[in-house]
Formats: C-alpha cells, structure tokens, sequence
C-alpha cells in the first residue's frame, strides 16, 4: 500500500500543520516518525495518495512548513520532496 508520510522539523510545526491540513478538509493519520527516515520531530502525518495531492497543494502555497516528504511502498520509503 502506498503512502505518503510528510516529516517537520519540531512538534510545533507539525501541530500547526495537522490543524491547517484538518481546516482545509484532509484526511490525514498522526503517526510516530519513523526514525528509520528521520530524528528531528517525534510525530509526522501519514497520507493516502488522494489526500495527499490535495494537501501539496497547500504545501506548495507556504501554509505550513514541512522537513520532508517520503513516498512509502511497503516497507521502503523514498524521499520525494
């Protein structure tokens, strides 16, 4: 199954970013950050690929502030942006 998984650089910014992301109508899961992936910030959000082209949108405008995003494909993950 794929998913997409965006990472931030603290608690404070992924917080603010789970609450834009809700406001504008995402469906989106709060997961523990895989440290395989990254150490900076202990929570991330976890998208499907519909809801994730959606949230891109809202990224892409500087509504929220990401570290990274990561494609994973059952258990690999790939750094796409």
């Amino acid at each position: 199954m794929e998913n997409y998984i965006i990472t931030f650089e603290n608690t404070h910014t992924a917080m603010d970013g789970e609450d834009t992301l809700k406001t504008e109508g995402i469906n989106l899961t709060i997961i523990p950050t895989p440290t395989y992936i990254t150490k900076s910030c202990g929570i991330s959000i976890r998208l499907n690929k519909k809801e994730y082209e959606k949230a891109k949108n809202i990224i892409d405008s500087g509504k929220i502030s990401i570290k990274n995003i990561y494609l994973k494909e059952g258990s690999s993950y790939s750094l796409i942006a």
